[in-house]
Order: structure tokens, then C-alpha cells, then sequence
């Protein structure tokens, strides 16, 4: 993943790094557990964000829509709404190359993650629908959150709700009627769950890509087709730590 530029020097100083968007198609598969999820959410939930940046339900949301409805967007534009800013500028809290480096591979870890649950058969429900765990970085209603950061992502090319067909356009109104209840009770979030995972479902049957992770598979499982085991990629540099031993529940 190119994350600098390098180094240039000028008169005896060295000129702060450029840190540039990555290149999704030549990463490595990042294992992402638990402990992965948790170190997300707290970072996302600590001082110093902009104050647009997304919590841990509303990035799901983001990047569930991302990989369903797939547009021609490009890393240096989905990335930064995560962090909360407008066209390619790092957030200051993750502005060293280690701290960027380190939250892109937890945010396309999380992004893989969801891919693999969406294919998987059975399906497997994504870890804030599916209330796997507890989580810090939440404002106001998760189902809320995860439906307008599902929204926004749309947003990015919402002309092309035009062309899709009834269904879809169904499910992505079902989707939407969810972002205004920010006030819901949290006991409201099971049935809400059920419904969003639904729409998704209805709009990963006619994806036509896998968004930011390239051109969908032959032997998809989302195409009802038992999915195989490709080569592993190149490996993300610099290398994530390797002590988080927690998995998902299956």
C-alpha cells in the first residue's frame, strides 16, 4: 500500500511525508477479529476527530453499501467521510504514517470482513446488525446510524437508484426510512436488524461488482455458487500487529 511518497530534503530538512490513498487491488487479505472491531471503535470514538467523522455503525453501514451498490469511486474519495472530511485530506489524529497505516488496514480489514459474511452460506449477519459485540463510538440509535451511513455512501452516485430495478429501489427506501429514527430505544434494534439485513440481501443478488474490492468472482456465493479459495495478494506494508487472537462468533 503506497502510504508516502517518501522523504525529500531541502536545505538540511526533510519535508513532511504525503500520505496517499491505497491501492485496494494489491493488498493482502488483513485478518479481522474481535479484538480488531473493538480497536476501531474505540479509536473512532476518541477525541480529536473531525467532527463528521463516522462511528462504528454508521462505517458498517458505509461500507456494507459500498460493496452492494457498487459505484466508480475511488479510494482517495470513499475514504475520507470516515474519518469526517471532504476530498483527499488526512484527519490530523491519524496523520503520522504509522497511525494512518494502522487504521486503513483496520478499516479495509473490517471492509473484507463484511464481504466475506455478505458471500458467506448461511449468510452471516455483520457485526453491528448482528450485535456481536458492544460498542463504544455510537451517538444515537445504531440502526439509525447504520442506515444513514449506509445512505451516504449512495449518495456518492444516487443517479443510479434511476436505473436499478423495482426490488432494489425498494430495499434502498426501506434502508433510508431507518436514518431518521435516531430516538428509537435500543430494544427496537433486533427487528430493525432483520429489516436492514434484508435489503442488503435483496441488493447483493444484483450487484454487479464488488465495489472497492474489484469485479465480483465467478464462483460468488451471493450467485449461489460454492466459493473457492484464491491466491493470497501482496501484504500491506507496514505490517499490522499480530497479537489480537479474537475471533467473531460464527
Amino acid at each position: 500500500m503506497k502510504q508516502k511518497s517518501g522523504r525529500k530534503w531541502r536545505k538540511g530538512h526533510a519535508e513532511p511525508f504525503v500520505l496517499l490513498p491505497p491501492n485496494l487491488q494489491t493488498l493482502g487479505a488483513l485478518p479481522f477479529t474481535a479484538l480488531d472491531f473493538a480497536r476501531l471503535d474505540a479509536w473512532l470514538g476518541e477525541d480529536g476527530w473531525p467532527p463528521e467523522r463516522m462511528d462504528i455503525a454508521m462505517l458498517e453501514g458505509y461500507l456494507v453499501a459500498l460493496l452492494v451498490w457498487p459505484i466508480e469511486i475511488s479510494p482517495g474519495a470513499w475514504l475520507p467521510p470516515v474519518w469526517g472530511v471532504r476530498g483527499w485530506k488526512v484527519a490530523a489524529k491519524i496523520a503520522s504514517p504509522e497511525e494512518y497505516a494502522t487504521f486503513l488496514a483496520l478499516v479495509i480489514g473490517f471492509l473484507q470482513e463484511l464481504e466475506g459474511r455478505l458471500v458467506a452460506s448461511p449468510g452471516r449477519p455483520t457485526p453491528v446488525l448482528g450485535n456481536d459485540m458492544p460498542y463504544v463510538s455510537g451517538q444515537y440509535f445504531a440502526g439509525a446510524a447504520w442506515a444513514t451511513g449506509f445512505i451516504t455512501a449512495l449518495q456518492q452516485n444516487s443517479a443510479g437508484l434511476r436505473s436499478r430495478s423495482v426490488r432494489a429501489r425498494s430495499a434502498v427506501e426501506a434502508i433510508a426510512h431507518y436514518a431518521s429514527l435516531r430516538s428509537t430505544e435500543s430494544s427496537a434494534m433486533p427487528a430493525v436488524a432483520t429489516a436492514l439485513l434484508a435489503a442488503v440481501a435483496t441488493l447483493l443478488t444484483e450487484r454487479s461488482s464488488r465495489g472497492p474490492l474489484g469485479p465480483i468472482i465467478v464462483n460468488d456465493p451471493a450467485m449461489g455458487i460454492r466459493p473457492t479459495v484464491g491466491p493470497e495478494m501482496a501484504r500491506l506494508a507496514p505490517r499490522r500487529r499480530t497479537d489480537h487472537v479474537g475471533e467473531f462468533s460464527k
